[in-house]
């Protein structure tokens, strides 16, 4: 749960700074950083936002395989 809420959170926050990253008057105070924070959060989308789905999933239906196991086991 921590690994995907971190992931989200991290993504979202990525995201509000590109909207602010890409107005013109951001570019006009310092283009070569701004544009340091698009492809960031470009890359942030592309590689790590992309397993998100694959997290929930693990979380969703990964018990089975625990739950197998009898109680004193743990």
């Amino acid at each position: 749960y921590l690994m995907l809420a971190g992931n989200l959170v991290a993504g979202w926050q990525l995201a509000r700074s590109l909207l602010v990253a890409i107005t013109p008057e951001a570019q006009a105070q310092d283009a070569a950083f701004m544009q340091a924070k698009v492809a960031t959060a470009r890359f942030y989308a592309e590689h790590i936002l992309v397993k998100a789905g694959a997290t929930r999933d693990a979380i969703v239906g990964g018990a089975a395989s625990v739950t197998a196991l009898p109680l004193e086991a743990f």
